[in-house]
């Protein structure tokens, strides 16, 4: 019974985790007005970790002309 109990949970906190990654940038702001850690702010390139975040402003990496 608890078994059942606790895997019903991990997948209710999973599925959320997952709803949450896909909501609109929009929506997720509007949290962030009730909570701010609920909203974290971008960096300027999209958030990879590939550059450190400096170095892709400067080489226009990921950009289209």
């Amino acid at each position: 019974m608890w078994q059942n109990i606790i895997v019903a949970l991990i997948v209710v906190v999973a599925a959320a985790s997952l709803v949450w990654r896909y909501l609109p940038a929009r929506w997720r702001q509007k949290a962030g007005r009730l909570h701010p850690a609920l909203a974290p702010k971008a960096s300027g390139c999209g958030g990879c970790s590939a550059c450190d975040g400096d170095s892709c402003a400067d080489t226009g990496a990921g950009r289209r002309a």
